[in-house]
């Protein structure tokens, strides 16, 4: 099971982006997807910034995402994962999303065992504390 960080994800979908054909190959290849909620508004705002004024391949690239996230579970953020982000900060120095996006990845592994889950990131950083937190990181 893969749980995708939004750095991860937006791989997918760019295809002159270094790691394009792994992110893809996972996407399409594997089951079980994981996500927090904020993957979606994330990758939306992702994928229109990258393509800019093409509003053809925006649209054809937003339908695909909007494909590909029915196959995901995407968690609610909760009260312990918003206390969980915070220790996450002070301890790693994280962004605000990449650490609510890793403490939803880590209740989940807490919650399946974390041999189950696989936390997908582009986000040197993000992974650093990933594996600090123990979880099985897949880099993009």
């Amino acid at each position: 099971m893969i749980f995708w960080d939004t750095s991860a994800l937006i791989k997918a979908y760019g295809s002159l982006e270094r790691g394009h054909a792994r992110a893809k190959n996972l996407l399409l290849r594997e089951k079980g997807h994981q996500g927090s909620a904020l993957l979606w508004p994330e990758a939306v705002s992702g994928i229109v910034r990258k393509v800019g004024h093409d509003k053809r391949l925006r649209d054809s690239l937003l339908g695909l995402l909007e494909e590909h996230l029915r196959h995901f579970s995407l968690m609610p953020i909760s009260d312990q994962q918003m206390d969980l982000s915070v220790r996450l900060i002070r301890k790693h120095g994280l962004r605000v999303a990449d650490a609510l996006h890793l403490a939803a990845g880590v209740s989940l592994a807490r919650e399946l065992g974390r041999s189950r889950l696989h936390f997908a990131t582009a986000d040197t950083e993000q992974a650093k504390a990933a594996k600090a937190e123990h979880l099985r990181v897949i880099e993009l």
